[in-house]
């Protein structure tokens, strides 16, 4: 083993004795620090000596120290007391972090004993000047906490893989993301970043190496996507859904994923598909499912037989072999409240931002029966004021424009011009607080519904989310004498079918129609 700068070499046949001159350094270190106990100084102590025997006992340089050294040590199965060296070792109980190893690992690194790239302190420097511009934008104070811990574990990680912040490439990005180990440093990082980071984790980290590239500490880079690679046929049957069929992203990610799942029993080969065996697979996958997902599962199988159709691989009678899923669309009410139940769920909200906002939402749902998703993809372009007019994409992302109302206009014209958030985005509708970015998607405006619904007290089986505002106003305009032609044109419905449910919501006309019963009173 060859020798270390200021550090004897460790043979196994030199006795470790307590008094050896690095563990001595390290202590007297300690106590010129002051405000460290005694008993702490000992274990410290202790767990540097314990270090030390291990690295010798595993044949390692104490030059070679780094991160996956010190877990491996965290994590070792202690056989360190059978080794020659002459001293005593309470036996080791496996941890995820010590801090009084880092506090001795970071001695060795100011001593010169291992070396780093003396990065860390400054690396931190930047991270409290990006915390401190998130402050200013107005970030809540528990996440500009998360923000820092998660940060703070990625240039822990950097620092104690002895890889320098401008060499940061999607390559190191994904090692740190599949990594799992972050040992807090006393002083310097208290936080240990979770095993199962999550969308959240990630958003955050990225904020932060946006803010290192404008800054110019490190190169530009797109993360790497973490997406599982599809079969190159079921990436042209995305395209062919996107481009023939045009339905949304959601939808084209939700039938390629249920494909995927029957591929291995229908197998690769599109010759080798018959009747007999698309129908046996079909059964198999709609059995442990209900009814609605059944449906499902045959509309996505029919829609994959006419694009290998389509490419030649089937014949394009097979399609017919998908059976039909019964589907009894009219047997139910559409579940709608009163109209007083939706101007009092309007009037809940406050004068606040977030209310002027929700109020706005609101609107939107309740008089012109928008879906949540409408909302959420609404951009500044598509109002036109001097028009009054409102222009929507729905399902089909066929344009359609709708009235504006005066007092729907009234609010999205409040909402843009005293509460939103001077930032450079599109989309109308924007997070109340910090970070200011789009509704992240459909179930915001589902909370933004559920939350008016509690605050006015209306307590109904109909359904509390954004799609009970759009059955309402549907309900209430057939009451009211409107044809269904109109309430059609109003839910943007491509076919007249859809809108007949509507049609059972008309107790009094239904009253007119229904004949008496064929055995007649008291029979």
């Amino acid at each position: 083993m060859r020798s270390i700068p200021n550090c004897r070499p460790f043979p196994a046949t030199t006795a470790l004795a307590g008094f050896d001159p690095v563990i001595l350094e390290f202590v007297n270190e300690l106590r010129d620090k002051g405000g460290v106990a005694a008993a702490r100084i000992r274990k410290y102590a202790h767990v540097a000596r314990h270090f030390l025997v291990w690295l010798d006992f595993s044949g390692m340089e104490l030059s070679t120290v780094d991160g996956t050294v010190i877990h491996s040590f965290l994590q070792h199965d202690c056989r360190c007391a059978a080794s020659s060296v002459p001293i005593r070792l309470r036996r080791w109980r496996k941890c995820l972090s010590s801090p009084g190893l880092m506090s001795f690992i970071r001695f060795l690194e100011r001593t010169g004993r291992i070396d780093n790239p003396g990065e860390l302190d400054d690396n931190f420097r930047l991270l409290d000047e990006f915390l401190e511009g998130l402050c200013r934008d107005g970030f809540a104070k528990a996440t500009i906490n998360q923000y820092r811990r998660g940060c703070g574990g990625l240039l822990v990680w950097l620092h104690l893989s002895r890889i320098r912040l401008g060499d940061f490439s999607p390559e190191i990005h994904a090692r740190f993301l599949g990594n799992q180990f972050v040992c807090p440093i006393p002083g310097v990082f208290c936080g240990q970043r979770s095993k199962r980071h999550g969308t959240a984790h990630e958003t955050r980290l990225r904020g932060f190496l946006r803010h290192l590239v404008s800054i110019g500490r490190i190169e530009r880079f797109e993360p790497a996507p973490v997406e599982k690679a599809l079969p190159s046929r079921l990436c042209r049957f995305a395209e062919w859904l996107e481009r023939q069929r045009g339905i949304s992203p959601r939808s084209i990610r939700y039938q390629v994923r249920l494909i995927a799942g029957m591929l291995p029993d229908l197998g690769d080969d599109p010759d080798a598909y018959d009747a007999a065996l698309i129908r046996r697979v079909l059964f198999d996958h709609m059995e442990p499912r209900s009814q609605a997902c059944a449906g499902q599962l045959a509309t996505a199988t029919r829609m994959y037989l006419r694009f290998l159709a389509s490419e030649g691989g089937v014949a394009a009678r097979l399609v017919a072999t998908v059976p039909t899923v019964p589907n009894r669309r009219l047997s139910a009410l559409p579940r709608h409240i009163p109209a007083e139940d939706v101007e009092r769920a309007i009037a809940s909200c406050d004068a606040g931002p977030t209310g002027v906002r929700d109020r706005a939402i609101l609107l939107l749902l309740a008089r012109l029966a928008l879906r949540a998703e409408d909302i959420v993809a609404l951009r500044l372009d598509d109002i036109c004021w001097d028009r009054a007019e409102i222009r929507l994409s729905g399902k089909s992302r066929r344009a359609s424009l709708l009235p504006l109302p005066q007092d729907v206009g009234d609010a999205l014209q409040l909402y843009v011009a005293t509460a939103r958030p001077r930032v450079d985005e599109e989309r109308v509708f924007l997070r109340a607080i910090a970070p200011c970015r789009p509704l992240a998607g459909s179930g915001a405006v589902t909370g933004v519904a559920r939350r008016a619904l509690d605050r006015a007290g209306i307590k109904t089986f109909a359904g509390r989310g954004a799609h009970v505002f759009r059955h309402s106003q549907a309900t209430a305009l057939l009451r009211s004498g409107a044809t269904l032609d109109a309430v059609q044109a109003l839910l943007r419905h491509s076919s007249p079918s859809t809108t007949m449910i509507y049609a059972k919501t008309d107790a009094v006309m239904l009253q007119e129609i229904a004949q008496p019963w064929i055995g007649g009173i008291g029979q």
